[in-house]
């Protein structure tokens, strides 16, 4: 295990330090923030193993937070963004065949739609690769709407 030796300067350390003074920001944020000083070279380090039993954290977890503060520095106190997921099947156009699917008439010999031949008959269209019986639920759920015409209960759609 590689060990990570901080050695903070002073402008990381007075904003270390008002973070756990403040006592605004997220518990674990705080809790960082005070392995962090326990942990500055700089000033009186403390062993691994007392920080550890200090802040109730395994001695893993202390090196996980030394080695995340050498590699992203005060950048690891701010909030981390979420890319916005890209590989969704089910757009715009997906959804409007899939409703259009779900309210015609349903194949010959069945009284309503099942959601994996709506799945089948959207990939038969190519209107995608491929689709899950749970993602065709999903959409028809968000859209309060079922298969067979039909709201949840069973009572027949007005």
């Amino acid at each position: 295990m590689t060990k990570h030796r901080l050695t903070l300067t002073a402008t990381e350390r007075t904003d270390l330090l008002a973070k756990v003074q403040k006592g605004k920001a997220a518990a674990k944020l705080i809790q960082k923030a005070q392995v962090l000083l326990a942990s500055d070279e700089a000033v009186e380090r403390q062993s691994q193993t007392t920080i550890a039993t200090t802040y109730h954290l395994s001695t893993r977890s202390i090196e996980r937070i030394r080695k995340e503060f050498c590699e992203q520095g005060m950048a690891l106190f701010e909030p981390k963004v979420r890319q916005p997921r890209s590989d969704k099947k089910i757009t715009g156009e997906v959804e409007a065949h899939l409703i259009a699917i779900a309210c015609s008439e349903p194949p010959a010999g069945e009284s309503r739609w099942k959601l994996q031949a709506i799945a089948d008959r959207l990939v038969e269209l190519q209107v995608v690769e491929t689709l899950s019986h749970t993602s065709v639920a999903t959409v028809l759920k968000k859209m309060n709407s079922s298969p067979g015409g039909l709201k949840a209960g069973g009572r027949p759609l007005p």
